[in-house]
């Protein structure tokens, strides 16, 4: 993005929030009209850049200054043609103002409400505990691009014939052919709805006795093995065990903020007439 743009909108929303990020033993780095630019917010944006991959230089810290002074100039002639005043103007800073707070809270939230490991673990266990027994299914299939193929080749794996060789001579799905149409291990909600109903009704080993239409085709399949699928290892997810637990706090804070707080609806004011 172009430097001036984005420094442009990092300033704004700092005015927008009318805080002076200078004290009485800043060190200034420029003045412009008699308004000063403090070391402190400077070095600020220049952290704010940096932390995004630009590299911190001479000739970065010169042009950062040189957006900075623009951009004061510019706010000056906004404020002398009092367009601080206009109420759109307004409107659209409250609102930034009021998303740049939100911004602050829900950071001061997730610090206060980081997890301990003690918590992490409690919550893993409890997911492990709580879990619906889930099953994957190991299986093989040939696809073929019409019902009367899929029936002869179901007719001559039941005679005997290799199915792996079936699948490699005749099987349209270029990812699965070459490997005996075997597919990997995976929940019934991984494949079409057409093959995961017949799937799930048939026995291990079996053979499906009709071709099974979907939109890819007809399937011949036959299911391998069934295991009850195995749950994540905790180093799995443990990250987003942290991000729900802190998920978790946010939203109790906001239902009982909401809960205490006095709030007047106007509904005539929402769907006007």
């Amino acid at each position: 993005m172009n430097l001036y743009r984005y420094i442009f909108c990092i300033v704004f929303l700092g005015g927008v929030l009318h805080l002076s990020l200078a004290n009485a033993n800043d060190e200034i780095v420029a003045i412009v009209n008699g308004v000063e630019i403090s070391r402190t917010k400077f070095e600020l944006l220049i952290s704010t850049q940096t932390s995004q991959g630009q590299s911190d230089t001479p000739e970065f810290r010169e042009n950062l200054l040189d957006v900075m002074i623009t951009r004061e100039v510019l706010a000056q002639e906004a404020t002398r043609r009092k367009l601080d005043e206009d109420p759109d103007v307004i409107q659209q800073l409250q609102a930034t103002r009021e998303q740049l707070l939100l911004n602050a809270l829900f950071g001061e939230i997730i610090r206060a409400s980081e997890p301990d490991e003690e918590a992490k673990q409690a919550a893993y266990r409890k997911l492990k505990s709580d879990r619906e027994e889930v099953k994957e299914y190991l299986v093989r299939h040939i696809l073929v691009e019409n019902e009367a193929t899929a029936s002869n080749l179901i007719s001559r794996i039941q005679s005997g014939e290799a199915f792996e060789s079936m699948a490699s001579d005749f099987s349209i799905d270029k990812s699965t052919k070459n490997i005996g149409g075997q597919i990997d291990w995976a929940t019934s909600e991984r494949f079409v709805k057409e093959f995961s109903e017949a799937m799930v009704s048939m026995n291990k080993g079996q053979l499906n006795e009709e071709p099974i239409r979907s939109n890819f085709g007809y399937h011949v399949v036959q299911l391998m093995d069934v295991r009850e699928a195995p749950f994540p290892s905790y180093d799995e997810i443990s990250d987003q065990i942290r991000k729900d637990l802190i998920t978790q706090t946010r939203d109790e804070l906001i239902s009982a903020l909401r809960d205490s707080a006095k709030i007047e609806i106007f509904e005539q004011q929402i769907i006007p007439d």
